[in-house]
């Protein structure tokens, strides 16, 4: 059975993400391997109009526009769009506060890329979001998003059905940074049908593996792909 949270957690915990995110910035993205999937897969963006979908407080749109894109950033959380405009004060970044899962009309078939990271599974309605998100790419753009592993939810105890859609699972590494944020599972099967669905053809699915023997997960000699990279390309005709 599905649950609705009542208030937008990122905006209710945004000091405490944004402390987080930041650790994880100055940390740098060498040993990332979501982030290096990820902008493996949006390509070149040097000159492209490209969107960060979901941006939270800007991590992502800062390195895309060091890449040398043209970006703007969409959340629906204003106390994080406004954290991203004060890490970005030349103001060469249109950050927007905007929900993503309706569309917004002013944008339609604006941009050659769309990137998420790390936002596919905060999204309640994951329909309306791939219907948004095809109406904002130019035909021909690559849409890449990077997401945990809905099999995780499981396998990290989080839910025990994975069939139980719309079930809240909790991010415990944020919790214990002071992130009170739950995201909704979905199954794969879900999120692929939602974006075929929205006229996308699906272009790669990447793994990403995680540390092995991580001692509160699996057993030492056991990797398992946490994380997942879909990408996806909308049609020119």
């Amino acid at each position: 059975m599905s649950t609705q949270l009542r208030s937008n957690p990122w905006d209710d915990n945004a000091d405490a993400y944004i402390e987080w995110i930041t650790r994880r910035e100055r940390a740098g993205i060498d040993g990332d391997p979501i982030m290096a999937r990820l902008l493996e897969l949006l390509g070149d963006v040097t000159g492209q109009s490209v969107l960060d979908a979901c941006c939270g407080e800007g991590f992502l749109t800062r390195i895309l526009t060091a890449r040398g894109a043209k970006l703007t950033g969409i959340d629906l959380s204003p106390r994080l769009i406004e954290a991203a405009r004060n890490r970005e004060p030349v103001g060469a970044i249109d950050f927007r506060v905007a929900n993503l899962s309706r569309p917004v009309p002013e944008l339609r078939e604006r941009f050659d890329a769309i990137g998420s990271y790390l936002a596919l599974n905060d999204v309640e309605d994951y329909r309306g979001f791939a219907l948004a998100l095809a109406g904002l790419a130019k035909p021909g753009a690559r849409i890449v998003l990077a997401f945990n592993n809905p099999y995780s939810s499981v396998v990290r105890e989080h839910i025990t059905d994975y069939f139980a859609s719309g079930s809240l699972g909790a991010y415990s590494g944020l919790r214990k940074s002071g992130v009170q944020a739950h995201y909704y599972h979905r199954t794969l099967e879900e999120y692929l049908d939602a974006f075929l669905a929205a006229g996308l053809h699906l272009t790669k699915l990447a793994d990403v593996p995680d540390k092995a023997g991580l001692p509160w997960l699996l057993p030492a000699e056991c990797v398992f792909p946490r994380f997942m990279v879909l990408a996806f390309q909308k049609p020119v005709s």
